[in-house]
């Protein structure tokens, strides 16, 4: 494994833990392929992309009108629909 800079920034004086996720196989073969590519950790890549999503989905709860009280959080779709990806 590859350890760069960024990985180490990432996982000093924080604690960290291990899971397991499943994805499908062009997903993850599309995230090696960029990793190799920028030379980045697939760790690093995958804990940037998780912080996006998770600040975008506080960010989208916070700017619903106070009479939805939903608080559904939003599809992948809708995700990248906002972004206009």
């Amino acid at each position: 494994m590859m350890h760069t800079k960024k990985y180490k920034e990432l996982h000093m004086n924080k604690k960290v833990q291990s899971i397991t996720v499943e994805l499908q196989s062009d997903l993850l073969e599309d995230l090696d392929k960029l990793s190799t590519e920028i030379g980045k950790d697939r760790t690093v890549m995958v804990s940037e992309a998780l912080n996006m999503y998770l600040a975008y989905q506080e960010l989208s709860l916070q700017q619903k009108p106070i009479e939805d009280q939903s608080n559904k959080p939003l599809t992948a779709d809708e995700f990248f629909d906002d972004l206009d990806i």
